[in-house]
């Protein structure tokens, strides 16, 4: 595994800021030359520490205006069921995030719809569908006094 040093993690922290930043600007910034930056950046995302990019969309201006957590409880705790159920959930673009958890409930997944009706939809038409759920449990998002998708480095 690649060891980071002080630039690696400002360059990452660059990045997880500003994935467009230019390669000339990151260079500047962590005070080494445009082609240096850039063989880092390079050894950072084939080492595996930048994932990908993407853009961040705004859900509201989508329509998209109901977050709710949903727990699920398998009816079997079998190896055939979890991977069913992983499988299953990668199909439903309505799933951000899912999540194997510990405790009462087995996953847990973060869902964006437009409206209640939608999430009534979901729940019927497709979630509770999926072969092996046997609970459902679900806590609506009221607000969002924090969000970021970058990492504490």
């Amino acid at each position: 595994m690649k060891h980071l040093d002080e630039v690696d993690v400002q360059i990452l922290n660059l990045l997880q800021k500003d994935g467009r930043m230019t390669n000339t600007d990151l260079a500047k910034h962590v005070g080494l030359t445009a082609p240096s930056a850039l063989q880092r950046v390079r050894s950072l995302e084939k080492a595996g520490f930048v994932k990908g990019y993407s853009a961040q969309l705004d859900p509201e201006k989508l329509g998209l205006r109901l977050t709710a957590f949903t727990f699920i409880a398998l009816a079997l705790h079998q190896d055939l069921a979890i991977e069913r159920f992983r499988k299953s959930i990668g199909d439903l673009p309505e799933v951000l995030e899912c999540y194997h958890i510990s405790g009462e409930f087995d996953f847990m997944l973060k869902v964006l719809v437009k409206d209640i009706r939608s999430y009534e939809a979901f729940i019927r038409e497709k979630l509770s569908r999926v072969k092996g759920v046997g609970k459902i449990q679900t806590s609506f998002v009221m607000g969002v006094p924090k969000h970021t998708t970058k990492l504490p480095l």
